[in-house]
């Protein structure tokens, strides 16, 4: 009798923690998922001038302090994904450079930051950015945090930096520059212009 008494005493009390632990949980989940989406797309619709198809030209930065043509111009598609969750930067067939790129934009609304991925099929790294838009206007992002350089031959570490340029719905830019002191001076490395296709003959 004595363990049957205990027992439901026992499952009472289990009752209780379950029905006062229910709000709580579910106040740290909403906390957490704040909006269930609705933010990080909203933030994510601010990148719509991206989304479309690109006539893309490639310049690199050279020695001489110049910027070069890297190549002929070629064609790239950027597209949503995931009901508007991110967005996609298809990977282009790029006439001089036999390398490829896949580059994918998400907005973090956990913690308030826009998060960048690209892989290549040469070196295989996935990298990934982080960052926020600047008082210009300016979608711009490193790698610095998360801390995933190109490492040359001789064992130097550069870090990038992706600043993407939102001209119009027709033009954006992305300017590229390079760090091998973890961020405190930037040089120039790309800069890849993108003019809607169709709209470049005008």
């Amino acid at each position: 009798m004595k363990n049957k008494q205990l027992k439901a005493i026992f499952l009472s009390g289990i009752t209780g923690l379950l029905v006062l632990g229910a709000p709580a949980v579910l106040a740290q989940d909403n906390a957490t998922r704040r909006s269930w989406g609705e933010e990080a797309r909203q933030e994510m619709a601010r990148l719509a001038p991206l989304a479309g198809d690109w006539v893309v030209t490639e310049q690199d930065f050279g020695r001489d302090g110049e910027w070069h043509t890297a190549e002929t111009v070629y064609r790239e598609t950027t597209r949503y994904l995931l009901d508007g969750m991110a967005l996609r930067i298809e990977p282009a067939e790029r006439p001089a450079k036999a390398w490829r790129l896949e580059t994918t934009i998400q907005y973090d609304q956990n913690r308030d930051v826009f998060r960048l991925v690209a892989l290549d099929d040469t070196w295989g790294n996935l990298d990934v950015f982080e960052g926020d838009f600047d008082t210009d206007g300016h979608l711009v992002v490193t790698n610095l945090r998360v801390d995933t350089p190109y490492i040359d031959p001789d064992g130097v570490r550069t870090h990038f930096r992706l600043s993407f340029q939102l001209t119009d719905l027709h033009r954006n830019a992305l300017v590229i520059d390079a760090t091998t002191d973890g961020g405190e001076t930037w040089t120039p490395f790309q800069r890849i212009d993108r003019v809607r296709f169709g709209s470049e003959v005008h």
